[in-house]
């Protein structure tokens, strides 16, 4: 018991770290970290979780939402529309993903990893419906910011659209907030 307390202890001062991983989206006075991201993750499947299909597993989501992007503590973040960067990304977060989980005792190492390839694979309801959120998060956060992120990378109005729909589509609760978003971001460009 005691080597289990240690290691989940461990892993929980390493990831930390997570607070101070900056991301490429603004808000009002300073940057997006990913803390900041997964906690509005959280509150999307929180504050939905009434309008999501009989039988999805609230819990399972809450897990992808909040441990999805702890791989970025060593693979740094990757900006959606750096096409560089994404050429590299899955590798590098595979990396990440074996030395950050690697700390955890053996059950909940195995979680993580099932977890991370759930959200890499983005096949189950849970996955679907998370991926759609960690789309619909930055674009609120542009929303607020009058399109800062986007207009400091010179993204336009198409781009965004064809990079987030598909991320939403399939699922009428997620078609309905892509066509609100999109209909609010219309007005920033």
């Amino acid at each position: 018991m005691t080597e289990r307390i240690d290691k989940i202890i461990h892993f929980l001062k390493e990831i930390d770290k997570f607070k101070e991983v900056e991301r490429k989206i603004f808000l009002k006075n300073r940057m997006e970290s990913d803390a900041d991201h997964s906690w509005h993750l959280a509150m999307f499947v929180f504050l939905f979780e009434k309008d999501f299909p009989k039988g999805t597993d609230i819990l399972k989501m809450l897990k992808l939402v909040l441990m999805h992007d702890l791989v970025e503590i060593y693979a740094g973040d990757t900006f959606v529309f750096d096409e560089e960067g994404n050429k590299t990304k899955k590798k590098r977060e595979a990396e990440s993903a074996k030395k950050l989980f690697s700390i955890l005792p053996k059950d909940l190492e195995e979680d993580f990893h099932n977890l991370f390839k759930e959200w890499e694979e983005a096949k189950t309801i849970e996955s679907k419906l998370s991926h759609a959120f960690d789309k619909a998060q930055p674009m609120i956060q542009n929303i607020l910011s009058d399109g800062k992120t986007w207009k400091t990378h010179n993204i336009n109005y198409s781009r965004v659209d064809n990079l987030s729909k598909p991320f939403f589509d399939g699922n009428p609760l997620t078609e309905e907030i892509y066509k609100k978003l999109m209909k609010e971001i219309k007005d920033i460009f």
